[in-house]
């Protein structure tokens, strides 16, 4: 059956505390450590993932940095949130082509 709401996201840099303290506050997600990075994912039921970035913005400190993609199939939509210095910022991803989107730089250098 296919997901009508998926996040995918990635943070790095994340001491011991931050990395504890975010498991925990995500154990509703999928995740999987790797030394300092975090990745977790959602895929099935609409979620409030907003309050849930905003809570893990004040979770992490400044040299947290990461990527956290949001996928809507019901209004097929994406949105690309990075986190970095202890910011948020979101961007519309044309989901039609999204992964051409997020390789991009790759193919600038």
């Amino acid at each position: 059956m296919p997901h009508d709401f998926r996040v995918y996201g990635h943070l790095a840099g994340l001491d011991e505390n931050e990395l504890k303290n975010c498991r925990t506050f995500l154990s509703a997600y999928e995740c999987e450590v790797s030394g300092q990075v975090l990745d977790f994912v959602h895929e099935g039921v609409f979620i409030d993932v907003d309050s849930d970035l905003e809570c893990l913005l004040r979770l992490v400190g400044p040299d947290v940095r990461g990527v956290i993609d949001i996928i809507n199939h019901q209004d097929w939509e994406m949105f690309r949130c990075t986190l970095a210095g202890g910011a948020l910022t979101r961007s519309s991803i044309a989901l039609d082509n999204a992964l051409d989107t997020a390789y991009a730089s790759e193919r600038r250098s």
